[in-house]
């Protein structure tokens, strides 16, 4: 039985759950979450009647000394992760935390250190990597003979969250906390980047401020383009050149496949990703194996470990040219 602690649980915390009972009846898995911590009782109450968890906190610590975990699921908001995500990684117990590990590269850059320093394990929750489109679309890929270029687009709906009263604070951070999935996916594609060229939005007067756009070129000599304008009507999408071809996605979610002289295709979600929030189950399972599985070995420091997420962070204030 793997026995898992989740703190935080609002809507990410149920997307885990129903990860975590496809597993237990699809793959035969045997995973458990034990216990909740929130910051109110009503959340917890919640996860109780609602999540089916049977024992509650209000201190991460507690659950820690009073459970035997075999890891621990941070889902809470942005703004926390940095936080509690340093206040567990002393109890060593292998942690699968939310994006972004931190919302600077100092934060992140310090929570690597901190891990180092304890010999904990993490992995950062970038599930877009894990989708079964990308899977194939990587294959595609291989299959054609390498990847050309990629075009990135990462409009964020940034006037309709406004009024519908979305937090101020999350608003603000909507490029390290949000658009960072497609940020991740440009370092997952084609590598870490070797140059970066953003624009620096020198107007900061509504509607010419959230604009950016970069030319990126990679260690695998891929030349990546980069905008997203959010006071302009967009959406997240990216497009992949191959040799005599193209790999469309809209939502990262569906793909479109086009070779010169040949009948364009789809790309078609397993049955996994359908039935389920797409990555989530996929993702989960690697925590679950490769992190879990390899605790009594080492720390990890793979893909999506705490050490790969730096790179990304790094990426993300690249494009937004900070500190120049």
């Amino acid at each position: 039985m793997i026995s898992l602690g989740i703190i935080g649980t609002g809507a990410i915390a149920t997307h885990y759950m129903q990860a975590i009972d496809w597993l237990n009846k699809n793959r035969k898995y045997r995973i458990q979450v034990c216990a909740a911590v929130n910051r109110t009782q009503e959340s917890n109450r919640r996860a109780s009647y609602e999540l089916g968890i049977p024992r509650t906190y209000t201190d991460a610590g507690e659950m820690v000394e009073r459970e035997r975990l075999d890891g621990i699921i941070v889902s809470v908001p942005s703004t926390s992760i940095y936080s509690v995500t340093t206040s567990m990684i002393p109890y060593k117990i292998p942690l699968l935390i939310e994006k972004p590990p931190g919302v600077t590269f100092k934060q992140t850059n310090d929570m690597a250190e901190l891990v180092g320093k304890y010999n904990t394990s993490i992995m950062v929750g970038f599930n877009r990597r894990f989708y079964s489109v990308v899977r194939q679309a990587q294959r595609v890929i291989a299959e054609a003979g390498g990847l050309l270029g990629m075009r990135m687009d990462v409009f964020e709906r940034y006037r309709m969250l406004r009024e519908n009263q979305y937090p101020s604070e999350k608003l603000e951070l909507l490029f390290e906390g949000n658009s960072i999935h497609c940020i991740d996916l440009i370092r997952y594609y084609c590598g870490d980047p070797l140059m970066v060229s953003a624009f620096l939005n020198k107007e900061s007067v509504e509607p010419f401020n959230h604009r950016y756009s970069a030319l990126i070129v990679s260690n695998s000599n891929i030349p990546i383009t980069f905008q997203a304008y959010w006071h302009a009507l967009g959406n997240w999408n990216y497009e992949l050149y191959i040799p005599d071809g193209r790999i469309t996605f809209s939502n990262l979610e569906q793909a479109c496949v086009q070779f010169r002289k040949k009948e364009p295709y789809s790309l078609i979600p397993e049955e996994v990703d359908t039935e389920v929030k797409p990555g989530f189950v996929e993702q989960l399972s690697y925590f679950i194996n490769e992190v879990i599985g390899n605790r009594r070995y080492s720390k990890y420091e793979g893909k999506m470990s705490i050490y790969d997420a730096v790179y990304t962070i790094k990426l993300v204030e690249s494009l937004q040219n900070k500190g120049e």
